[in-house]
């Protein structure tokens, strides 16, 4: 008994890592369940749910609690990430970019085999490409043009918001990719915020779908991968969680004081990732 509250305690934190991660351009919510420890059975769950009945009651167990934490911390602490995220910039985000560093013995640990060889640095350098790619071809159109809910009209915009929220969905649960950002590129974060915002049904379902979508089927090509090619798949995910620190640091603050937080702030959250991503909720 104790031991499956306890489980559940840590898949709710868990959850709520995620879903927070997830809301913040540039932050990716699968890089932060791969430092966690719990990016495998997440995978395995959604891509494997109709093909082993034997393991559903398991697996919606995982998803609920997860989801569940996901949705909690984000509707309570949206709006705390919000005034940090403008108050306490850097602060922030070398508190992410700890928690991304501490989680990464996490992610060597997942495979026996993770001897280097040249065709797992290829995977690894090809993961920072696509990061980076996406990062820099981002900053090129000056992070999309934006769409708002007063302009969405006919099909047109809603069959966007469709294409936007696949991409985004299947980027949420990609390593060092943020699905947020994503949305950012195609200029469709602030549509989507003030949809969930105002609680605009019609963008927030087409959105919605899209992302069901995308995820349901990258989590078949990930899960695919892991099986086939687990050592170049977990290469190909270190690489996408070293290039992902481009896009998360926000550059060296001025002042000597908030060099100091951020220092503290990055440590703790070190330590705290590698201490979190040890705990075993199985």
């Amino acid at each position: 008994m104790k031991k499956s509250i306890s489980e559940t305690l840590v898949l709710l934190l868990k959850g709520g890592g995620i879903g927070i991660a997830n809301i913040i351009p540039g932050v990716s919510g699968g890089t932060i369940a791969v430092v966690l420890g719990i990016y495998d059975r997440l995978i395995e769950a959604i891509s494997k749910f109709f093909e082993r009945p034997e393991k559903r009651g398991e697996y919606v167990l995982l998803l609920f609690r997860v989801f569940f934490g996901a949705v909690v911390a984000v509707g309570l602490l949206a709006k705390v990430m919000d005034v940090l995220l403008k108050e306490y910039f850097h602060e922030t985000m070398f508190l992410f970019m700890g928690l991304i560093l501490g989680g990464i013995p996490s992610v060597v640990r997942s495979h026996g085999d993770m001897k280097i060889r040249t065709s797992r640095i290829l995977a690894f350098i090809v993961g920072m490409i696509l990061v980076l790619g996406i990062s820099l071809i981002g900053e090129a159109k000056g992070q999309g043009q934006v769409m708002s809910l007063s302009n969405i009209e006919g099909v047109g915009p809603y069959l966007m918001l469709l294409i936007g929220g696949f991409f985004a969905g299947g980027a949420m649960i990609v390593p060092g990719v943020s699905g947020s950002f994503i949305l950012v590129l195609l200029g469709q974060y602030a549509v989507v915020i003030a949809a969930i915002k105002d609680f605009a049904l019609k963008p927030i379902g087409a959105v919605s779908l899209g992302a069901i979508a995308g995820i349901i089927i990258f989590s078949r090509i990930i899960e695919f991968c892991l099986e086939r090619i687990p050592s170049k798949t977990y290469y190909f995910i270190l690489g996408l969680i070293f290039a992902s620190f481009y896009k998360i640091f926000p550059g060296k603050p001025d002042e000597a004081i908030s060099i100091f937080y951020c220092s503290v702030v990055f440590i703790g959250g070190t330590a705290l990732s590698y201490f979190v991503s040890r705990l075993n909720a199985d």
